[in-house]
């Protein structure tokens, strides 16, 4: 989406944006990209696995999901099962203002979105078997060949994601883009401590997100899939 789009959208939410502070006259890029973000605000940057219990004020089965939106599946999620912590990463700061204002007026304290890198946060801040769900929808595709670098999933996100689920835990995916949605499913299924569900296994199950019903009215296909968490073990 593009930033005149979401500034729209934030204004729909209620949330005035200030605006734009004037471009300096040096050089706007050094080449230097800075480091991904994966600590919460207010942690040291030596801290090592996330306390969720802390996160949340209280112990509870937590679900994650990356790339959060407009936050359309985190809020339905949470309010339809408030037994669980809802936990969201949203890289574009205004997005996850949107979902923080959205959460808020619903009066939702299940759910907390911050604005952390997912790859690098799953292999860096999770411990193992620390969540109970993880849902990865419609993450960019990175078409060009040069940025293929900037996806998501990888092997070693996926062995990463498959320890933090607790055993029997599912992830879940799903893509508009058919080429980037078949390396997710041949790198999640070579994962060992994953195992796909069959078609009638994973049930008829909805993103819920705005994409998914976007693309739905256009007639444009979406690709699905559904991993569980494999007992500790029996991956070989």
């Amino acid at each position: 989406m593009s930033r005149p789009s979401i500034r729209r959208a934030l204004r729909r939410a209620g949330v005035e944006t200030p605006p734009r502070a004037p471009r300096s006259a040096g050089p706007r890029n050094l080449g230097r990209i800075p480091p991904p973000r994966i600590f919460l605000p207010g942690e040291p940057e030596d801290a090592g696995a996330v306390d969720f219990s802390a996160v949340f004020g209280r112990v509870a089965p937590v679900e994650m999901e990356i790339g959060v939106g407009k936050g359309s599946f985190l809020l339905a999620a949470a309010v339809a099962q408030g037994h669980r912590n809802w936990f969201g990463l949203e890289i574009e700061p205004e997005y996850a203002e949107i979902v923080r204002l959205r959460a808020a007026r619903a009066g939702l304290s299940n759910l907390r979105v911050e604005r952390l890198d997912g790859k690098e946060f799953v292999m860096r801040r999770l411990s193992p078997g620390c969540l109970a769900g993880l849902h990865v929808y419609f993450p960019d595709p990175w078409p060009k060949k040069r940025h293929h670098k900037r996806r998501l999933v990888d092997t070693a996100w996926a062995e990463a994601a498959a320890r933090a689920l607790a055993p029997g835990c599912v992830l879940r995916v799903a893509s508009d883009h058919e080429e980037y949605f078949a390396l997710i499913d041949e790198v999640l299924s070579s994962e060992p401590l994953l195992e796909k569900l069959r078609p009638e296994e994973a049930g008829d199950w909805s993103t819920g997100s705005s994409y998914e019903l976007k693309f739905k009215k256009t007639g444009r296909p979406i690709y699905k899939a559904v991993f569980r968490r494999r007992a500790s073990g029996s991956g070989s």
